[in-house]
């Protein structure tokens, strides 16, 4: 059963509009609130940059280790939000997982539809590369529909080369844009953040025209095998429940080392509300602890034992 708080919170989203709901100019303004009542990380410095292709800002705990490093991909349908956005989760994320978070910048559509997201994850992780973080170290983490960027992003990273990231952390993913779960149906009543009509109609300003079944777009027409560790965490009373365990699915069948969490009661990227309900942190803990066990300590040292 949800938390009281959880309960509070659900309450306050039932009495309001549906953000997804809302035109693009004010979707946009309502989603750099997003995270008005996450609480404030303590003792995280946070780095803008700036090195052409590659945009973002680094979240950085004080105890975190800097050989790990999460690349961090905001969520907003494709279409709203941002890294400044999205500053307080990543530095929660930093302190959880006790690794560097990148949080990248990239295009959103519909002024720049599919790929152009795709290639700005894709320079990141190449960047960090070139920066000298060992491909064992990094971890990609994306909520909504940056679950499917991540995925997108690492098929990319698998059709490109050998040096993939050593796993994946998805919150809440939307990867299937033709919504086509039966989800979407039974909990048609329980979301109260997300419609069918409303991700269709961002899913059409970010495909601008491109098939929606194609593999490259939709992890669920894709072929999965070889992919790094999957971990996905997602909501029982979202309409993208589908989207979660049908990916887990297809990544099992595919022999994809994956691990799947259904919290029930949970609302769309729970885990945004550190501070408001517990939920959000048990789930940030379990996350922070599969972050680490994925990747590699710094040299001489074994992994830490807290999140």
């Amino acid at each position: 059963m949800a938390s009281p708080e959880a309960q509070k919170f659900a309450d306050l989203l039932r009495s309001g509009p549906k953000m997804a709901e809302l035109p693009l100019p004010e979707q946009r303004a309502a989603g750099e609130h997003a995270e008005d009542l996450t609480a404030e990380p303590e003792d995280v410095e946070w780095t803008a940059v700036d090195h052409g292709a590659v945009r973002g800002q680094w979240a950085v705990a004080a105890d975190a280790d800097a050989h790990r490093v999460v690349l961090y991909c905001f969520g907003g349908g494709h279409v709203i939000t941002s890294v400044a956005a999205r500053r307080k989760f990543a530095g929660h994320l930093s302190r959880f997982a006790l690794a560097r978070v990148f949080a990248v910048d990239y295009p959103l559509a519909p002024e720049h539809p599919y790929p152009a997201d795709v290639d700005a994850v894709a320079a990141a992780y190449r960047w960090l590369l070139e920066e000298g973080v060992a491909p064992g170290s990094v971890t990609l983490a994306g909520e909504s529909s940056a679950g499917g960027l991540v995925m997108s992003a690492l098929l990319r990273l698998r059709s490109d080369g050998p040096q993939l990231p050593a796993g994946a952390y998805l919150m809440s993913p939307w990867v299937d844009l033709t919504c086509a779960g039966q989800s979407f149906e039974a909990n048609i009543d329980a979301d109260l953040e997300a419609t069918r009509p409303s991700l269709l109609r961002m899913a059409g300003q970010y495909l601008g025209g491109h098939d929606p079944t194609d593999p490259g777009v939709n992890a669920l027409f894709a072929d999965l095998r070889g992919l790094p560790p999957l971990l996905v965490q997602v909501g029982g009373y979202e309409i993208l429940l589908d989207d979660a365990v049908s990916l887990a699915r297809r990544a099992g069948l595919a022999e994809v080392d994956v691990r799947l969490e259904i919290w029930p009661e949970m609302q769309h990227f729970f885990q945004l509300g550190v501070g408001v309900y517990p939920e959000a942190a048990e789930a940030l803990t379990v996350a922070g602890r599969w972050l680490m066990e994925r990747t590699s300590p710094a040299p001489g040292t074994s992994a830490p034992s807290r999140c």
